[in-house]
């Protein structure tokens, strides 16, 4: 009767213990799937923000000093367009990374003005030209397996981007070269997203990307010069971006 008591004891004691590790299986948790790799393609609309710029600098006029020359612009950038593709692997059910090339393009308008302060005089200009944007980032993505054949995901990434603007100015008929000039600055985006999977190791991507480029330095043309051998502005660049992709995993 003790030996069956203390079998029994031991019994309800070893269910005890393995009680927790039973719920514990439970919970989900990423299951490692090893090194999926996949390629995207995407593209869709851009939504650029507006941009500002100026330049001044001092310029001696023999006996009668220094004087200061101003340049200002106001760019209206256009509803533009983005492509672009990656090269990704998934580390888990939940993690993957990826390297991706992408532009943004844009057309510009706006309107500039030079200032002199020797002369109390203001020159207008009307401005047309193109802006595109250049990334090279490294994106780390966290996919939500919800269940079903659609898996939304967040995340975003850094690298370098590539500014590149050229701009016309008109002045009573005539086009001067404003800047022709492209320079590289710190890039990243953020943003999100559902992946649907139509078919075995294909998906088609709906998502949203905020873009930008940091401090990029762009050299006035020599028709605008303001007297200094290496007039400089510097800029960014901001968009909003909704993109339709289509991914293949190998």
């Amino acid at each position: 009767m003790k030996k069956l008591l203390l079998g029994g004891a031991c019994a309800a004691s070893l269910l005890l213990a393995l009680t927790p590790l039973a719920q514990a299986a439970d919970m989900p948790v990423p299951e490692p799937v090893g090194l999926g790799w996949y390629v995207s393609i995407f593209g869709g609309a851009s939504f650029a923000k507006d941009e500002d710029f100026s330049a001044v600098n001092s310029v001696y006029y023999g006996g009668y000093g220094f004087y200061d020359l101003f340049f200002d612009a106001d760019l209206d950038l256009d509803t533009g367009f983005m492509v672009g593709a990656a090269l990704g692997a998934s580390f888990n059910e939940w993690l993957r990374g990826e390297v991706e090339v992408s532009g943004n393009f844009h057309d510009v308008s706006g309107e500039a003005y030079f200032y002199s302060d020797r002369y109390n005089s203001y020159t207008d200009l009307d401005l047309d030209g193109d802006e595109n944007a250049l990334f090279v980032l490294a994106n780390l993505w966290i996919d939500l397996p919800i269940g079903g054949f659609f898996k939304p995901y967040i995340g975003g990434g850094v690298g370098a981007g590539r500014i590149d603007l050229e701009l016309t100015g008109d002045y009573n008929g005539s086009n001067y070269d404003i800047i022709d000039d492209a320079g590289w600055g710190f890039a990243y985006q953020v943003g999100g997203g559902v992946a649907f999977e139509v078919a075995p190791n294909w998906a088609i991507d709906i998502g949203y990307r905020f873009k930008a480029i940091n401090n990029v330095d762009l050299k006035l043309d020599d028709d605008v010069t303001l007297g200094g051998d290496d007039d400089e502005i510097e800029k960014d660049y901001r968009s909003h971006n909704i993109l339709v992709g289509l991914r293949f995993g190998f």
